[in-house]
């Protein structure tokens, strides 16, 4: 049976906790994400197709700010990005700079197999690559538009003091019986660090959006208890502490559902923290 170590216990401090005593197989208990609660659920907002963006960059890539400025001229709330900082070479920090590299954002960017930066990737599905710029990526994004709906989705996300809790809810506009997942992630903007620029000069201060902070569900998203009858609205809840090295006031929390096998994304979607009134 799966456990799921929730809060602020973390592996370390179970292990503190168990002192020297030895730890049977199978009595141990080991992190794997946020755990997902779901239920019958409500949703009445028109559907939406969105696209889930993930741009594989870093801070001594000189052409990665051309692509921070070709996906800044889409200016569709449909489109829902998150920056992944390449776990090696260009995107290494540069020497007392902030490291905003990220477990979840390695086994992605392994998953992909990236070897060159920028890179894109649409719906889990189509690769954009720097190619003298990345303008290709626009054409690819209102392709992924213009896909027909299969499920609408949104999210919610509450902060609750000691944890945010975020409440998910989708309706099956299609018929779609494949096993699906739901992976949740924190990402942040307005980040202030070292950004190689094109013409080899170094931005102190640039501005770094959309930057993945930590994956809250496990890495490749938690099963959705579902029929994927047409009609059909489910809600998913969660709780998952936050970092005190991230702003909440600068953060989204972005969600997607994927096809399990494929892991290509069927629909996304983001929101603010709201502070608990």
């Amino acid at each position: 049976m799966k456990k799921i170590l929730m809060g602020l216990i973390g592996f370390v401090g179970l292990m503190g906790l168990c002192g020297c005593d030895k730890i049977e197989e199978g009595e141990y208990t080991v992190y794997d994400g946020a755990a997902v609660t779901w239920t019958s659920g409500t949703l009445t907002e028109t559907p939406v197709q969105r696209v889930f963006v993930e741009k594989f960059t870093g801070p001594k890539c000189s052409n990665c700010p051309l692509a921070d400025e070709t996906l800044a001229t889409i200016n569709d709330e449909r489109v829902v990005i998150v920056s992944i900082n390449h776990p090696t070479g260009q995107g290494l920090p540069f020497p007392g700079e902030p490291d905003l590299r990220t477990e979840g954002g390695n086994k992605w960017d392994a998953w992909y197999g990236i070897n060159a930066i920028p890179s894109a990737f649409i719906n889990r599905e189509k690769s954009v690559r720097y190619q003298g710029s990345m303008t290709n990526i626009v054409s690819a994004i209102n392709q992924a538009l213009n896909k027909p709906i299969i499920l609408a989705l949104d999210v919610h996300a509450e902060n609750e003091l000691t944890n945010v809790h975020v409440t998910v809810n989708l309706k099956f506009i299609q018929r779609y019986t494949k096993p699906i997942t739901l992976t949740a992630a924190l990402i942040e903007d307005s980040l202030a660090y070292k950004q190689l620029l094109p013409d080899g000069n170094i931005d102190e201060q640039y501005m770094h959006n959309h930057m993945l902070r930590k994956v809250i569900t496990g890495f490749w998203g938690s099963e959705i208890d579902c029929t994927g009858n047409a009609d059909e609205s489910r809600q998913g809840s969660f709780d998952f502490n936050v970092g005190e090295d991230i702003n909440l006031e600068n953060s989204h929390i972005v969600v997607f559902v994927s096809d399990k096998a494929s892991r290509s994304v069927i629909n996304c979607a983001s929101c603010r923290v709201m502070n608990e009134e």
